[in-house]
């Protein structure tokens, strides 16, 4: 009995071991099956890419090639045979088994205001693009927020805006290649610490970036960039670093022309490094002014005064308040120097240079053009100056001509530009083709006369005089930022407002 029972257990074992074995069979079988049905698909997908590739080839390289033997595939169906139900109820054991082990992760909730402040962070470590330059790091600066360009008050000094100024007032791509010639000639001698001249590092600077800033050169410009940064990095570092309480040069001609230079520059281009230079040289200006309105060299308050250093300090002062110099003394120095000019420098017809009425024609032209700047280009006294500067005076480039010329056709181009459109079309007939005609082939301008014997002088003399031609030739499209005075400081109409209509002048 005993051995009967371990025969039938025998046996039992044996075909549970039997089945067992079936079973790893099947599922050989099965996943043999599983996995020919998985790879069939991708060989036939191998095997057209290979033959589309090998086409495109041959069409690619246009070569006669032979024939390439037809490649057949065929898919057999295989025989499928129904699994036991013991056998599929192993395999679904086997698909409950988990395929990724991987946890789900969920997203974080970071804040918004976190994410904003990383991203402006970065955002100041990446480099800027032409559309939104910013020469801080050469100009020792922080730029402005909006990308530097010229304001609306300064549109004529655009390229487009030179065009049509020039178009409408007579100039021509003759007087503009001057001027281009003049440019070019002052960039090649600025020296390395961004001045010109050895003698008169301060006033020229001043006059070159004028010169630059009248054609609408900025930081930015293509060409004259580096020049225009290089004269604002000077000029700003002398203004501050002079401990003179009457400013660069000891005052007078030196820091009126200088600041007048910053201004300008400041309110061109809003970069907030000119401000505080510009108005240091203002302040100077405006503590060097007599009780009489006038001023002398040196800003000396004796009864002396001098219409010539004047004239520096009225541009400097009206270049302050357009750009938006915040010196409270700008509108009550630009009214005493108003004073000044009309009853005291003024007498019979003409302005004089340190007594009423008695002064060269450049001395008159300056005081003339310094009452239009003001917004007094109504008043009796510039009406009858610029009569009499149309009546009285001709210019005439020769032998003699000196720098005291060059100086009185600086003013009494502006004058005339101003006096309406008949005295303008006169003048400029002449005056334009005359300063062109003497310009020399390398661009720069120099007078026979010279300065005299004075040593000093003469080394300045071309820079001085370049500018000064220049300036005078940029006269259709230089005006518009210069000599339309603000409300709150003129009484009456500027030369602007009281010619827009007479030139035709759209300020935009």
């Amino acid at each position: 009995m005993a051995d009967q029972d371990a025969a039938q257990q025998q046996d039992a074992a044996y075909d549970e071991e039997q089945h067992q074995r079936e079973i790893e069979v099947i599922l050989a079988e099965y996943q043999r099956r599983q996995m020919l049905e998985h790879l069939t698909g991708p060989f036939v997908s191998l095997i057209v890419h290979i033959i589309m590739l090998v086409s495109c080839f041959l069409l690619m390289t246009g070569r006669t090639t032979q024939e390439i033997s037809d490649v057949e595939v065929s898919i057999e169906e295989m025989e499928v045979k129904e699994l036991d139900p013991k056998i599929i109820q192993e395999l679904q054991k086997l698909e409950n088994v988990p395929q990724d082990v991987v946890p789900d992760v969920e997203r974080p909730d970071v804040p918004q205001e976190q994410v904003q402040a990383v991203t402006e962070d970065f955002s100041n470590e990446m480099a800027q693009t032409d559309d939104a330059m910013d020469f801080s790091d050469v100009l020792d600066i922080k730029a402005s927020d909006t990308p530097l360009k010229i304001s609306g008050l300064y549109g004529g000094r655009s390229s487009e805006g030179r065009k049509k100024a020039i178009a409408r007032f007579g100039g021509s791509s003759v007087t503009e290649s001057a001027v281009l010639k003049g440019l070019r000639w002052l960039k090649e001698h600025q020296n390395p610490d961004g001045s010109w001249s050895q003698s008169q590092k301060d006033a020229m600077c001043g006059f070159a970036l004028l010169t630059y800033l009248a054609h609408g050169e900025t930081p930015m410009s293509p060409e004259f960039g580096p020049t225009v940064q290089k004269a604002m990095q000077f000029l700003t570092n002398a203004m501050m670093a002079t401990t003179d309480p009457r400013g660069l040069g000891g005052g007078g001609y030196v820091n009126g022309i200088a600041t007048y230079a910053l201004c300008e520059g400041y309110g061109m281009t809003k970069i907030p490094f000119l401000k505080p230079a510009a108005e240091k040289g203002l302040e100077a200006v405006l503590k060097g002014q007599q009780p009489c309105g006038g001023f002398d060299y040196s800003y000396a308050k004796t009864k002396r005064w001098d219409t010539s250093v004047v004239g520096w300090q009225v541009q400097a002062m009206k270049a302050g308040y357009v750009a938006g110099c915040e010196n409270a003394g700008i509108p009550t120095g630009i009214e005493n120097a108003s004073r000044f000019l009309r009853n005291v420098a003024y007498a019979n017809g003409k302005f004089g240079y340190s007594s009423p009425g008695a002064g060269s024609w450049g001395v008159h032209s300056a005081g003339t053009l310094c009452l239009m700047l003001i917004g007094e280009a109504g008043s009796p006294e510039a009406k009858t100056g610029a009569t009499n500067l149309d009546e009285g005076y001709t210019a005439k480039w020769d032998e003699k001509t000196g720098p005291t010329d060059l100086y009185c056709w600086y003013y009494a181009t502006q004058v005339m530009f101003h006096a309406g459109q008949t005295t303008w079309k006169k003048w400029n007939k002449v005056f334009s083709p005359m300063v062109v005609t003497n310009q020399k082939s390398d661009g720069h301008w120099e007078c026979g006369m010279g300065m005299g014997k004075d040593a000093k002088a003469a080394e300045y003399d071309p820079y001085y005089i370049t500018c000064l031609c220049c300036l005078s030739l940029q006269v259709y499209y230089r005006y518009l930022p210069t000599y339309k005075m603000p409300e709150a400081v003129a009484k009456g109409a500027s030369a602007l407002d009281a010619k827009d209509q007479d030139l035709g002048l759209e300020i935009e």
